[in-house]
């Protein structure tokens, strides 16, 4: 037992009268016995039962007791002190390695490598800083101290975090690119049919006859190919304007080939100049298309 009261099973503002009777009821319970520890725990009891009794050495040993359990505060206190200035070296490393590491990926293209070394530091003096914490008496850590590591674990948590959240976008993204590119690849000869159908048509002299219908008809055929192809692929999300903007340009193609493909000698002019008019701004809308798309990706190559 640490106090005399303790010893005696009675609190610090028992009475003289309760004093004496738990005195009494332990005595008794050791009537009977004899040994050595017996005899030693005797000796305490009689120490604690003639201080407690006794208004002066009560009254200075109840001094005594604060002035010890002052100290021993003080003790704790300085010890949490220097237990939360540990850990929170290691917080302050966690937290800014992951800070670190946030930055450099979101500003450096990913280049974020040289960031873990603080960080990973940082969680290993942080854990072994809390670990030393923890052994602190609860009653000798302070609300603001724990704030404070809460504070720098929940930061450097979430820039970790921040991290891995945009690299597995980053790599859904990539996969997301391999297919788009494949489907490109897959449709551009296609494109290069339609096209060359379509020149073909332009510059052939004399009027209009059934093999410019019938080449426009294939032309329409193959624009209409490549647009169910784009609408059915998904593109990386910062190009996705651009897998919408081609379908569409490709689905118009398709409708003014195939406009083209009924025409036939007799039909007026003014249908082949409506059409005409309608082509050139297809043709418009896909330079623009492309030109951002350029702007965007920094490159003239699809």
């Amino acid at each position: 037992m640490s106090t005399y009261y303790e010893l005696l099973g009675v609190p610090p503002s028992a009475s003289e009268l309760e004093i004496r009777s738990a005195y009494g009821r332990d005595v008794l319970g050791l009537q009977n016995e004899t040994s050595d520890k017996v005899a030693q725990f005797r000796a305490a009891l009689d120490a604690a039962f003639a201080t407690l009794v006794d208004p002066v050495k009560r009254s200075a040993y109840d001094e005594a007791l604060a002035v010890a359990a002052k100290n021993g505060a003080a003790e704790g206190s300085d010890e949490s002190d220097a237990a939360f200035r540990y850990a929170l070296r290691g917080g302050l490393w966690f937290a800014g390695g992951g800070v670190l590491t946030a930055a450099t990926y979101a500003f450096s293209q990913g280049t974020y490598l040289i960031a873990w070394g603080p960080l990973l530091f940082g969680g290993f003096q942080l854990v072994r800083g809390l670990l030393r914490y923890l052994t602190v008496p609860s009653g000798a850590r302070k609300s603001s101290q724990l704030a404070i590591l809460g504070g720098l674990i929940a930061l450097g948590i979430l820039c970790a975090g921040f991290v891995g959240v945009t690299e597995g976008m980053g790599a859904q993204d990539s996969a997301l690119g391999t297919k788009w590119n494949a489907m490109i690849e897959a449709t551009g000869l296609d494109v290069a049919q339609a096209n060359e159908l379509v020149i073909g048509v332009a510059n052939r002299p004399g009027p209009w006859d059934a093999t410019d219908s019938a080449d426009m008809a294939k032309a329409s055929a193959l624009y209409g190919r490549i647009a169910d192809a784009v609408e059915a692929s998904t593109a990386p999300s910062r190009l996705e304007w651009y897998r919408t903007g081609m379908a569409k340009n490709f689905r118009d193609a398709a409708a003014i080939t195939h406009d083209f493909s009924l025409l036939t000698a007799a039909s007026p002019a003014s249908a082949f100049t409506a059409l005409d008019s309608r082509w050139q701004a297809f043709v418009d809308e896909a330079t623009q298309l492309s030109d951002r798309f350029d702007t965007q990706e920094g490159t003239t190559t699809r």
